[in-house]
């Protein structure tokens, strides 16, 4: 039987008194892409955070490839395991959060070096065939102030496929960049799909989760308010939320 490559349950987080995510549970099958919409404020981020201890959670557990880490334990061991998942689950961040000192192949080669002690040659060859894989050859000795926020995107989720992710998270990953430059990062991320990538996806993109999501999941004040294929979340949905959300951004 197939396990989930992540498997979450009964997440909590606080910030202070304030009550973010409430319990929610999640399994993400092999190769499945499950988008997460809902308003702002209502968790997405914070959730995807969690899955990689970006954010530690309050309360719940998260297991992605077989490693489970409980929220909140203390020690090295801990540690150990924050690390594991972080080279296993890749992030793409709203911001791009490039080196700005760094060409795109510096970013790129940056971290199978320093932390998979990657030869400098081998994480060059691998990070020259990511950048053709991104359609972004010519830019590789180009700084990312000289590149426009597409091509950035698409660097930084070069830098991400680097370490050799067996899931990708996606914060927003369009919406710091001009609508003329959405389709480019968009066309990528389809392409990650096509080829079997596990992946989360937070986004406002109603065509991506449409067109790529095999789930669609509307998040609202901490909670899955709505879980569907996209087909049926989008053409008959069952929540009277789920309509109110839908109806003002379709």
């Amino acid at each position: 039987m197939v396990e989930p490559m992540i498997k979450v349950r009964g997440l909590h987080k606080y910030f202070g008194p304030l009550h973010v995510i409430k319990g929610v549970d999640l399994d993400v099958m092999p190769s499945e892409v499950v988008v997460i919409i809902g308003p702002s404020g209502a968790g997405k981020s914070t959730f995807l955070r969690c899955l990689n201890f970006l954010e530690e959670p309050s309360a719940g557990t998260v297991e992605i490839d077989g490693v489970e880490i409980k929220a909140r334990e203390p020690g090295r061991e801990h540690r150990r395991h924050i690390q594991e998942i972080r080279q296993k689950a890749g992030m793409v961040f709203q911001q791009f959060n490039l080196f700005p000192h760094m060409t795109a192949l510096g970013n790129i080669i940056e971290a199978p070096i320093t932390v998979k002690k990657m030869p400098k040659e081998e994480a060059i060859a691998k990070a020259e065939e990511l950048l053709e894989w991104v359609g972004l050859s010519d830019k590789r000795d180009e700084y990312p102030s000289r590149l426009s926020g597409g091509q950035q995107q698409r660097v930084a989720i070069a830098r991400a496929l680097a370490m050799e992710p067996k899931i990708m998270l996606f914060d927003e990953p369009t919406s710091a960049l001009d609508p003329e430059l959405i389709g480019e990062v968009v066309e990528v991320m389809e392409r990650l799909a096509g080829e079997g990538m596990t992946m989360v996806v937070v986004t406002h993109e109603i065509h991506f989760a449409r067109d790529v999501a095999d789930r669609v999941i509307l998040m609202d004040e901490g909670v899955w308010a709505e879980t569907g294929p996209p087909d049926e979340f989008f053409t008959n949905p069952k929540e009277e939320r789920t309509k109110q959300f839908l109806a003002h951004i379709l």
